[in-house]
């Protein structure tokens, strides 16, 4: 059968990055964009912009970085690689809870 009368079932998942006071999602489906996270990050952060840059490096230690699977409510946090009182709040904070 042609695959029009088959769709493909796409699995989503989002990237994302949450800092002291926001949470940024980048939706993806992981068969075909699987973003890196600096990809993710120049999404949210203009980059380019070399003040912007300085004060997203300055905030590395309280960036959380991972990603959500929608479908199972999982949450892997990439970044940072140990877990503290404060991601775990930041976590809760954000997902509720997941």
């Amino acid at each position: 059968m042609s695959p029009s009368k088959h769709p493909m079932t796409y699995y989503f998942t989002n990237r994302f990055v949450i800092t002291e006071d926001r949470a940024y999602f980048v939706p993806c489906r992981r068969e075909f964009d699987w973003p890196d996270m600096m990809d993710v990050l120049r999404e949210i952060f203009d980059l380019d912009d070399p003040e912007v840059c300085r004060e997203v490096r300055g905030k590395l230690g309280k960036i959380i970085v991972g990603d959500y699977f929608p479908s199972s409510k999982e949450v892997i946090i990439q970044v940072p690689l140990e877990t503290s009182d404060y991601v775990e709040k930041r976590i809760e904070e954000v997902f509720g809870g997941v």
